[in-house]
């Protein structure tokens, strides 16, 4: 399936709101609820952010951050895709990373933290190589979201595990 024009279009102006506009508003008024949608956008903006994290991306980065999109979201191909340029173009714009960890702290689950930490991980190790900047970048998400220090290590020996047994 080919994802048109008109449908990126929105989706950006979708994501680019609730990073923008929703989160914020809702952090300062105290909801705690976060949507699904608003729930992928933030894994795919965090997600961009550790792949640009060791300034060095490469295409198996790349590649593993539209597979982590895709089924993180239940996306096919072309729509991670353009989920993930979405979520490129907020970054770029200033979308704001704090903004999107408070909002993600308080309307989580514990459950939904640890999946999100995971799956930062997973990208970390996409390309074999775990920058100090990824490690550092993936463990200061973990501590704003208030996950454990085992919550951290365990996250951290499954993405290897998996990525490790995908590369077999």
């Amino acid at each position: 399936m080919r994802v048109d024009q008109k449908f990126r279009a929105e989706l950006v102006r979708e994501i680019t709101d609730f990073l923008e506009k929703n989160w914020p508003e809702a952090a300062s008024e105290g909801s705690t609820a976060i949507t699904d949608r608003q729930l992928q956008a933030a894994a795919a903006v965090l997600m961009v952010s550790v792949v640009e994290a060791d300034r060095t991306s490469r295409q198996d980065e790349h590649r593993a951050l539209e597979e982590a999109v895709g089924q993180a979201l239940d996306l096919d191909a072309d729509t991670a895709a353009v989920v993930l340029r979405a979520a490129e173009d907020a970054l770029a714009r200033g979308a704001s990373f704090a903004a999107i960890l408070q909002s993600l702290e308080a309307g989580c689950s514990v459950g939904q933290k640890r999946r999100l930490v995971e799956a930062l991980w997973r990208i970390a190790f996409a390309d074999a190589e775990l920058a100090g900047q990824e490690e550092y970048l993936v463990r200061k998400i973990a501590g704003h979201l208030s996950l454990t220090t085992a919550d951290i290590v365990e996250t951290k020996i499954r993405a290897r595990e998996k990525f490790l047994a995908e590369d077999l």
